[in-house]
């Protein structure tokens, strides 16, 4: 399985930086700190874009595309299923105004020296540290469909992340309620077909968070759901309370609802690892 340092030391070769080798506590969020630093480019997203690169250059089909301009053009619909910036900097409580921190050299200094006072203990860093590690592999990677909204653009990537802030559960509820559902051509049945094909069924399911992470990890939990599953009453909140998934925010998380939030994402990126998402070009719903 491609790795989170294959991807990022493909980019750090890219921008022409050093890769650094991180050792000690936490030093795969070290890594990822490492890669929104200023210095790696944002375009072309091929090249510098994690979930982009990951697309362009290790996904077996896309990578296998002949056309360059259409390898290019079908990985930068690639996007990352919950994004570590947010949730990180407020678990660690730094934020601008009550709004989130801005990705910049200063504050990723800032997020390092609070990292340096994490006991080495701390329940919560150690499933985010995990996150981390697994950050840029497919269970925590989507391949998003190529289609406009009302207004005709393809903007379904930042709307996921103004919606609700890349949380995975709040993203398919808002598909599910119709909010977001425009970007599967208004039809719920598209919707359902791009769930199975990302082997997000396991969202739809009990059975994954009843299970450990090392049995999961292991390819040992099966989810068979059917498209009559997929829909709102079955969905599954990431911080076990079904009630708050349409209204929940990262920064009104307690401590308790952070480890349950991590342990329940870290059972899903694994999932995804392990149930093998079979390659496939992006549904053109246009």
């Amino acid at each position: 399985m491609t790795s989170n340092k294959d991807v990022l030391s493909v980019i750090f070769k890219s921008a022409m930086v050093e890769n650094i080798n991180f050792d000690g506590p936490y030093q795969n969020i070290k890594r990822q700190l490492r890669y929104y630093c200023e210095d790696i480019p944002s375009k072309p997203r091929y090249l510098y874009d994690a979930d982009a690169v990951y697309f362009y250059g290790f996904d077996e089909k896309i990578s296998a595309i002949s056309e360059r301009q259409s390898r290019r053009d079908t990985a930068e619909r690639g996007d990352i299923m919950t994004s570590l910036w947010t949730p990180l900097t407020y678990y660690l409580e730094i934020e601008h105004n009550g709004r989130i921190l801005a990705k910049n050299n200063e504050n990723i200094d800032r997020i390092k020296e609070n990292i340096d006072k994490i006991k080495d203990d701390d329940e919560v860093f150690e499933l985010i540290e995990n996150i981390s590690k697994n950050y840029i592999t497919r269970g925590n990677l989507l391949l998003l469909p190529n289609s406009k909204n009302k207004s005709g653009r393809r903007s379904l990537n930042p709307d996921k992340f103004s919606k609700c802030e890349d949380k995975i559960d709040q993203f398919l509820y808002y598909c599910l309620d119709g909010t977001l559902l425009e970007y599967f051509e208004e039809n719920i049945e598209n919707f359902k077909a791009w769930i199975i094909s990302e082997q997000l069924g396991c969202m739809f399911s009990t059975i994954l968070f009843e299970a450990s992470l090392k049995d999961i990890e292991e390819g040992n939990v099966k989810i068979d759901i059917k498209d009559k599953d997929i829909n709102i009453d079955n969905l599954q909140s990431l911080i076990n309370d079904n009630l708050k998934i349409k209204t929940y925010k990262y920064h009104d998380l307690k401590n308790d609802d952070w480890k349950e939030y991590f342990i329940r994402l870290n059972k899903v990126v694994a999932y995804r690892n392990s149930a093998g998402i079979q390659p496939h070009l992006p549904f053109k719903w246009i």
